[in-house]
């Protein structure tokens, strides 16, 4: 009987947007007056930028030009001895300036490594004795440094504190707000799109034992890309960030050993029909995702499933992988090669075969973007690296924050070399370790809304009063 049936359910946090993601309209579209007024500010803008006027434009050029000047430039902030200059801690913008720019370290260059440990004891030192003004953007950054943030929170971000600048210009901050409302107002339509096919699924009637989580789901898409051409591609992607979520969701917290090896075959072998011998409510998912996958057309349909039967074995044989295994099987069962396809298929002409078969043949910049934190009851990375090695958590712990952190170097580097695909398909891929960061960093944000609601509001929900 299914209710004799021992499942290893997990007490998954409600959804929390449910009233709010239904007053969403599909309709919503912005005013005239607004979009003549956004126009007419884009010329002004555009002008003071040309003229160089405006004095966020100087602090713009200036941060643009450290991100991007060569290390031996660090030189001139270090004293004879090779230490950087006491007299540097004085300056909290030009510390944070050098605590940013250092954030693009890559393998080799240890005077990076020295600027980024300085500059981060130093802000935090800052910090404490500040000004709200100042001392809010700073940890901001000590949280989630802009390099790793994701572009349309850090833009929303930055807007309050340009706000509170005493130069601020009045005209681009006008510019500024009426652009992010404009296009806040395509991601709503996205969302409410996106909303409508999750009830159309019954996903909380018939699959109950899942995460719902449309808006954090979207929130991954938008992260992705969040350019106003790839409006399909992400109502596409933010579905299949709800699949791969299901997907996890029944490996991990509802079937058992033998309903998930049927459903993994069927999954293999891409059965038309659900297959016998699984409840309902996964041949309801199954024929959900064929479903979708069927009308989205697509040729890469059945990576993933492997990695979570892997971690489905482990699980039931209180297996704990070793560490080299635990870190091929997550990046197979995260779902990064079929999320990084589908982002790339989003892209238009810019994606042709060779951009698939170079995404297919592992190259370095995927390998490095795709480490992400297991949760908690499936044996950790943290948890296989101390049994494999037989260190302290907080070894474990430091050494895996080393794997991550040379992994971002790795990216880097890839980001600064020449590629044989087009460089707009590299941003994606950086994005989506963006989203990694800002989600998984400090807890499992993405399981628990509570963690995500600041973005999710000041994003989707409340536009900039102007």
């Amino acid at each position: 009987m299914e209710s004799e049936v021992q499942r290893p359910l997990a007490d998954f946090p409600v959804n929390i947007w449910e009233d709010i993601l239904n007053s969403f309209s599909k309709s919503e579209l912005g005013s005239d007056s607004l979009k003549e007024k956004h126009i007419t500010l884009k010329e002004t803008v555009n002008e003071s930028f040309t003229a160089s006027r405006a004095n966020p434009i100087e602090n713009i050029m200036f941060i643009d030009t450290l991100c991007c000047i060569n290390w031996y430039v660090f030189k001139n902030f270090e004293d004879e001895d090779g230490k950087f200059k006491a007299h540097l801690v004085a300056d909290a913008r030009g510390m944070l300036s050098l605590y940013e720019a250092a954030q693009w370290r890559i393998p080799g260059e240890d005077i990076l490594d020295e600027a980024l440990a300085f500059s981060n004891s130093q802000l935090e030192e800052i910090s404490s004795r500040s000004s709200p003004h100042l001392a809010i953007p700073i940890k901001k950054a000590l949280k989630h440094p802009f390099h790793k943030g994701i572009s349309r929170i850090e833009t929303r971000q930055y807007i309050s504190y340009y706000e509170a600048e005493e130069k601020c210009d009045a005209t681009l901050l006008e510019f500024a707000k009426i652009d992010f409302n404009l296009l806040q107002m395509l991601h709503r339509q996205e969302l409410a799109c996106v909303t409508r096919w999750h009830k159309e699924m019954e996903f909380e009637s018939k699959i109950t034992y899942t995460r719902h989580i449309v808006a954090e789901a979207y929130l991954w898409a938008l992260g992705t890309y969040f350019e106003p051409e790839y409006s399909q591609a992400r109502v596409a992607l933010a579905i299949i960030v709800i699949l791969y979520t299901a997907l996890d969701d029944v490996y991990d917290a509802y079937g058992t050993k033998e309903e998930l090896e049927i459903f993994t075959h069927a999954l293999e072998k891409w059965l038309p029909e659900a297959p016998t011998g699984i409840p309902d409510s996964m041949k309801h998912f199954y024929r959900v995702i064929v479903d979708f996958y069927e009308k989205l057309s697509m040729i890469l349909r059945r990576k993933g499933a492997n990695g979570y039967m892997q971690e489905a074995k482990w699980l039931k044989k209180d297996y704990t992988a070793k560490f080299d295994e635990y870190k091929e099987s997550a990046i197979v069962s995260s779902g990064y090669y079929g999320i990084m396809a589908v982002t790339f298929a989003g892209m238009g002409d810019v994606a042709k075969l060779d951009a698939f078969e170079w995404l297919s043949s592992h190259p370095k910049i995927r390998v490095a973007s795709e480490f992400e934190r297991k949760r908690k009851h499936v044996a950790t990375g943290i948890n296989c690296y101390m049994k494999q090695f037989g260190v302290s958590k907080e070894r474990a712990a430091e050494e895996i924050f080393n794997i991550v952190s040379n992994a971002w170097k790795d990216l880097n580097q890839e980001l600064m070399r020449p590629h044989s695909v087009n460089f707009s398909l590299l941003m994606p891929i950086l994005n989506l370790s963006r989203v990694i960061h800002v989600f998984y960093r400090y807890q499992d944000a993405y399981t628990h809304p509570e963690f995500l609601k600041e973005h999710v509001v000041s994003l989707l929900v409340e536009n900039i009063p102007i």
